[in-house]
């Protein structure tokens, strides 16, 4: 039950603990939980892309219709992306992890049972419910947990399991979808696997702790201390000394408020209303476009790029898949290195830099003639197009309050979701009428015009606390 709101010197105390914290084996502990979720929601959406490539030859599906399957999922996630992000900020983060998970199991198994593409279309659509929700909920849980000088590498190597779940998905659908893409229940074997893990993940995550940046934000000030007080003992720290060092600290200085109004005690309308609050309504339409443009370009090649070869470049299903597998790889180094940069430079600079790679990569597929380099320019475009989410993802959760941060990454995300629907259906009639050059010529302009939106408008956040990039957003909205 929420109670009244601590005052600002209890809030920011306990925040200081947590953010001078070192990085302890329960800080990687959760980010291995939430990180597996991210496996295996690309597991499950790389797979499904196999087995739908398998469904489309075997049903025979026209290309345009096509598009409106391949989307399915994308449907769905954006649902799970608008719900998820308002319902974690009222209800808390762990709650909704553990939601998003179950909804996920529960239609995906039905959708291998699907008969028919309307039928596929609509439990595809549901399963996604649950990845979408799953998606937008991890980053903004695990910002909230890990110290601020750690913040960006952390996140940019959670958001790195991404990789790590194409790359087993494509192992999985050379062994089972490839082999058996002319049966009627090869693709489906796929999907029961693609669930299996997902409901050892349910069950591991039954010991992860909520949010203690949430519940301040209840006034729930016990169970935020005693979840810091765990992370303190697995670094060896005396909570008590911690507690009065902090204490003395807060009182010394003039600290950002750390104990926003609760979203559970916000309308729902004002709740929505907060991301174009003054401050925030400019981050929050730079984000919107950012993540409508990579992520619809990112989805648009990951889902149709198995289709293209088989139509426009004469591969087989098994060579398509073994094609894309390769390129597929190029995800972890790509992740990787962003990881690793997100650290050492701004987030907006790593994005920009990574969108332009991934625009020239796209400019490489488009004019490739050699199947040697149309696979060196999709493994570019694979490596630099998701490795930008592995600074895009943290960017989005820090330029949020704590009382609506997942409703911002919720919205953030929908917005992708939006690029994400609309890219294979508008791929899928580009590409008959005008042919694969002209899909990524597309695909290059509206990468071109993330990198333009995030050099001119992105803001810097790097090395800041939470509260220290909430107080610049109310800064700025006083100026306004």
């Amino acid at each position: 039950m929420p109670t009244s709101p601590p005052s600002n010197t209890q809030a920011a105390a306990l925040l200081t603990r947590l953010d001078q914290l070192p990085l302890t084996k329960e800080h990687r502990r959760v980010r291995r939980l939430g990180g597996l979720g991210y496996l295996f929601d690309t597991f499950d959406g790389t797979l499904m892309g196999y087995a739908m490539a398998a469904v489309i030859a075997l049903w025979a599906i026209e290309e345009s219709t096509a598009g409106w399957l391949l989307s399915a999922i994308f449907f769905g996630y954006l649902i799970g992306s608008l719900a998820s992000g308002v319902l974690a900020d009222r209800f808390g983060r762990r709650r909704l992890m553990m939601a998003a998970l179950l909804i996920f199991t529960v239609f995906s198994v039905l959708m291998a049972t699907s008969q028919s593409p309307t039928e596929l279309f609509i439990w595809r659509m549901l399963s996604g419910i649950g990845l979408g929700a799953e998606s937008v909920l991890v980053v903004p849980y695990l910002s909230e947990l890990v110290p601020a000088r750690y913040r960006a590498s952390f996140l940019g190597r959670t958001v790195a399991f991404f990789g790590y779940g194409g790359v087993l998905a494509g192992i999985v659908a050379l062994l089972v979808i490839g082999p058996n893409a002319h049966t009627w229940w090869g693709w489906r074997i796929a999907g029961v696997i693609a669930v299996v893990p997902i409901v050892l993940l349910l069950i591991m995550r039954r010991s992860l702790p909520e949010s203690p940046r949430f519940l301040i934000s209840q006034g729930r000030m016990t169970e935020a201390e005693q979840i810091v007080e765990r992370f303190e003992r697995s670094a060896g720290v005396d909570s008590a000394q911690a507690a009065a060092q902090a204490t003395a600290q807060a009182e010394a200085q003039a600290l950002p408020d750390a104990s926003p109004v609760a979203a559970s005690r916000l309308s729902l309308g004002a709740q929505l209303r907060a991301v174009f609050a003054p401050g925030l309504r400019r981050r929050t339409l730079v984000i919107w476009l950012l993540w409508f443009s990579l992520t619809g370009v990112n989805y648009g090649f990951a889902s149709w790029m198995v289709n293209m070869l088989i139509i426009a470049k004469g591969f087989t299903v098994s060579n398509s898949f073994l094609f894309a597998f390769t390129a597929s790889g190029a995800q972890i180094p790509g992740y990787l290195l962003a990881a690793w940069l997100v650290n050492k430079f701004e987030k907006k600079w790593v994005i920009a830099s990574f969108a332009a790679a991934a625009a020239l990569s796209a400019i490489g597929v488009a004019m490739a003639e050699d199947v040697v380099v149309l696979l060196i320019a999709s493994a570019l475009l694979a490596a630099f197009i998701n490795g930008s989410a592995a600074a895009y993802y943290g960017y989005t959760a820090e330029l949020y309050p704590t009382a609506i941060r997942t409703t911002g990454v919720g919205f953030a995300s929908a917005a992708g979701r939006v690029g994400a629907i609309l890219a294979p259906i508008t791929i899928g009639y580009v590409f008959a009428a005008a042919g694969f050059a002209t899909v990524f010529l597309g695909l290059t302009a509206l990468l071109l015009f993330a990198v333009t939106i995030t050099v001119i408008f992105g803001e810097r956040t790097n090395g800041l606390s939470l509260e220290n990039i909430e107080s610049l957003a109310q800064t700025e909205g006083t100026a306004v």
